[in-house]
């Protein structure tokens, strides 16, 4: 019965849960926090575009699964997709028609898969393409009306491909009039067969009317003094990952220049005309080079310059050679080089900069008045190395306008100096605190209300206290990402009521709490990616919950593994029944219930139909307890008899009765307002048991009043339970326990008998003899 009981119990409850249709965590995709129209499902293992995708989405990437084919049903619908990423898989066929529906697809990826051929229909319905990526497949031809419906294309890429014939490159330049960019990197055929070395005056002479030149991933060591001079249209031009050793000195003089690459190069140094006269340059990158020195003059005709990228060379100092030359820069990263030092003064011209990056290798040295000059900076991230506890003594920043800031230590340390650090920032929103672990004092935050972003990483081991977010009550995205948190019971009294994304990978939680999401009303965004869950009943809420909420998303969850118990280890976290748990907690339901109602039930008929006889026991046993102990103690009777009586009754008991059997007969008798001793710590009731006790008989006055009492009521049952246990003094058969009722009323004109009889009834083991005397009442 119990088990059908359960059963049906679980029924009711899954029931009653929202249904799988209205699922917000998709299965093996995950929605953009910011925008929920954006969805990503690389990584996991696919084999075919996954169902369940809303139809409304923008931007959607499936890169690297396990993809082979691409069906004409897979994005029917996808009327608003913008951008379509499907790199690193292994398509080799996709079936005619198959982007049909794409009407507002922009960007296409289809970079890294095993495409051999594109045949006439595979682009169909894409009429506002504007970038397409086909790099590093094994394309050997184009079919001639492949690319016809792409009349809006202005980006091809299609290097590392097979292509063998020129006319292949023909047939997509003439369907395409909007081509700006045509990326034909490492091709096969022609003077590509190779991977090229120099660039000479006539290779690039055709191509005049070009935006946007990329040279990637070749040989390159020099480029012709003339080989880039007809491109008069050329605003970016990017030569990266190549063998330069210096700035090739043919961009010289090219006015129309806007951005400039030379990335991942072996540039040793810079000279003071490599930029002459590039007076529209805004933006050059010169990362992952060997550059560590340069002059002032290498920036001087570069004063509309915005964006300066430095990144990984060996550059050891900076002085003011930036601060002279580039006073309208607003975004400079010199990140990941060998910084001793920040000397004052360094940046003492630069109003203008918004973004820093001087995040160091080695040890670097922020001397006293290094960030001077600084007063637009809103952006800024460096690092230090850790020599000792005071590593923040003295470091302040003074940077008013500040909005994101990014500390990073080579160790975990303890910012007991990190008050300093954030003194007077208060526009600041971002802060991200890496290897800063030691979070004290507790209003280390005071300074700084306005955060709506922190992130703490990369501890050893912390364990926050709530208080510590109380002057950040605004927080929206909290990361405490690789710091072996065991709980999570601080976030229950934060009061972080507007935290939307929380990032908890790579802890050790095992158990999810309830109380903790009850705290956090506006959580939109959760990932707990890497933590070692324990699969039990423990862990049922917190899976159902990820299942079945709508507000919610909880990134990868479909993708989270058990750690425990041994049986379950390896296993997905999702795929544990919980329905196991619903029907055990079902059953104590059962069992709980249950009983309460029989208690109900017991309980009402006791009250009903046994109270007295209850009533009746209580006093019994109250009775045997008393008689045990006044036998163990030997205590002889002290009165005659207690007079039992209404208070309405007391002037006929202290005229008439006390002065007959006091005075005249010589009883010893016990009255409760003559004899109860004041000042004894016994309740009422103690009393009259101990009265009734210590008496050999029970005189009870009975009248109207009297049986109205429910004290009086009480004394009487007490008396007859006395009586009962009057037998057990003595050996049995030597007394037995006589009732006798005498009427007062009966006797107005026979006073002396009834007084006679009433000393008769007194007397120990006498009965009256005459059962049917004129003053006795039969009851």
């Amino acid at each position: 019965m119990w088990s059908a009981s359960a059963s049906l119990l679980s029924l009711l409850f899954l029931l009653l849960l929202p249904q799988p249709s209205l699922l917000y965590s998709l299965r093996n995709c995950t929605r953009d926090f910011h925008d929920s129209s954006e969805v990503f499902c690389d990584s996991s293992e696919l084999t075919t575009i996954p169902q369940g995708i809303p139809k409304t989405v923008t931007y959607l990437t499936a890169a690297a699964n396990h993809i082979v084919t691409i069906r004409e049903s897979d994005f029917n619908g996808f009327t608003k997709l913008e951008t379509l990423v499907l790199a690193k898989n292994y398509i080799k066929h996709i079936e005619n028609g198959a982007f049909s529906d794409l009407f507002a697809l922009n960007k296409l990826n289809l970079m890294h898969n095993k495409l051999t051929k594109l045949t006439d229909n595979m682009f169909e319905g894409l009429t506002n393409l504007t970038v397409l990526v086909l790099k590093n497949n094994k394309i050997k031809s184009i079919s001639p009306l492949c690319f016809k419906p792409l009349g809006k294309l202005q980006k091809l890429d299609m290097s590392f491909n097979m292509l063998v014939n020129n006319s292949d490159v023909v047939n997509i330049v003439s369907h395409c009039p909007s081509l700006k960019v045509l990326d034909l990197i490492k091709f096969r055929f022609g003077v590509f067969r190779k991977n090229i070395s120099v660039i000479g005056d006539t290779l690039l002479q055709s191509c005049s009317r070009l935006t946007d030149l990329k040279l990637t991933q070749n040989a390159l060591t020099e480029l012709s003094e003339s080989s880039l001079r007809t491109m008069t249209r050329l605003t970016n031009l990017s030569i990266e990952s190549n063998r330069l050793s210096i700035i090739p000195p043919t961009i010289r003089n090219m006015s129309s220049l806007i951005q400039l690459s030379f990335d991942s190069n072996q540039i040793l140094k810079l000279q003071c005309s490599d930029f002459l006269n590039l007076q529209s340059l805004r933006k050059i990158s010169l990362n992952y080079n060997r550059i560590s020195t340069f002059k002032s003059c290498v920036f001087q005709d570069l004063q509309n310059l915005r964006e300066l990228y430095l990144e990984n060379n060996f550059i050891s100092q900076l002085d003011g050679t930036i601060s002279n030359s580039l006073p309208n820069l607003a975004v400079f990263n010199v990140s990941e080089n060998h910084l001793r030092s920040i000397e004052k003064h360094t940046f003492f011209n630069m109003s203008h900069l918004t973004v820093l990056n001087l995040k160091s290798k080695s040890a670097t040295e922020i001397q006293s008045g290094g960030l001077e000059g600084l007063v637009g900076l809103k952006r800024l991230t460096f690092s230090l190395n850790y020599h000792s506890g005071s590593v923040f003594e003295g470091l302040t920043l003074h940077l008013e306008a500040l909005q994101e800031l990014t500390i990073q230590v080579d160790k975990s340390a303890c910012v007991y100096h990190a008050l300093y650090i954030l003194h007077g920032l208060k526009k600041l929103r971002v802060l991200s605190l890496d290897t800063i672990c030691c979070l004290t004092p507790s209003n280390i935050f005071g300074e700084t209300p306005n955060l709506i972003n922190l992130q703490i990483t990369n501890c050893v081991e912390i364990s926050p206290k709530p208080e510590l977010f109380h002057p950040i009550t605004d927080l929206h995205i909290l990361n405490l990402s690789h710091n072996k948190m065991k709980n999570l019971d601080f976030l229950i009294k934060a009061n972080l009521t507007k935290l939307e994304k929380l990032i908890l990978a790579n802890n050790d939680l095992a158990v999810i709490n309830e109380t903790v999401f009850e705290a956090l009303p506006s959580l939109k965004y959760l990932d707990l990616s890497g933590n070692p869950f324990v699969c039990d009943c423990s862990n049922a809420w917190f899976i159902n919950w990820t299942i079945r909420n709508k507000q919610v998303q909880v990134v990868n969850a479909y993708q989270y593994r058990c750690s425990s118990p041994p049986t379950e280890e390896g296993h997905f976290l999702l795929d544990f029944n919980v329905q196991l748990c619903w029907e055990f907690t079902g059953f104590l339901c059962f069992i709980s219930t249950s009983a309460l109602v029989l208690v109900t039930l017991l309980s009402s008929f006791t009250y009903h139909f046994l109270r007295w006889q209850l009533v009746y026991g209580f006093y019994l046993l109250l009775a045997f307890l008393y008689d045990s102990k006044k036998k163990r103690q030997g205590c002889p009777d002290i009165y005659d008899a207690f007079v039992s009586y209404n208070v309405h009754d007391e002037d006929w008991v202290y005229k008439e009765l006390l002065p007959e059997l006091e005075e005249v007969q010589g009883w010893r008798l016990c009255l409760h307002h003559r004899d109860f001793q004041p000042g004894t710590a016994a309740p009422h009731s103690q009393f009259h048991q101990n009265a009734i006790y210590s008496s050999r008989k029970t005189l009870c006055v009975i009248s109207r009043r009297y049986l109205q009492s429910e004290w009086c009521s009480r004394e009487i049952q007490m008396a007859r339970y006395g009586l009962t246990q009057v037998q057990s003094r003595f050996s049995p058969g030597s007394v037995q326990v006589y009732r006798t009722y005498l009427s007062w009323t009966q006797a107005q004109s026979h006073k002396g008998l009834f007084w006679e009889n009433v000393r008769r009834a007194l007397e120990c083991g006498n009965e009256p003899t005459d059962n049917h005397n004129p003053l006795t009442a039969n009851v």
